[in-house]
């Protein structure tokens, strides 16, 4: 018997999804109910659903950026710019 692929998490669905990124905020019961299994606990759901939704859009943009922040890390390391390095990333362009 294959051991089952574990299911997505709440956190990497919405790194992955912009469209249930913006739902996860907006409303996340019905976010959560419209995307079938998710690797979600009771107690996520229920802080989530207790913040209103300026407090959803901070804690989900602070996950986000944490999680892109990590895949960058992991791929480049630190060699070229960290977050705690004042000013702007090397290579970003001011518009």
């Amino acid at each position: 018997m294959g051991s089952e692929p574990p299911l997505p998490s709440i956190w990497g669905r919405a790194a992955g999804d912009p469209e249930f990124r913006e739902a996860l905020i907006d409303d996340p019961l019905r976010a959560l109910a419209s995307v079938g299994d998710t690797g979600v606990t009771a107690e996520q759901v229920r802080q989530l659903d207790e913040m209103d939704v300026e407090e959803r859009r901070e804690i989900v943009t602070e996950v986000i950026r944490r999680v892109t922040l990590g895949h960058v890390r992991d791929r480049w390391g630190d060699r070229f710019w960290t977050p705690d390095e004042p000013g702007p990333m090397p290579g970003a362009s001011d518009g």
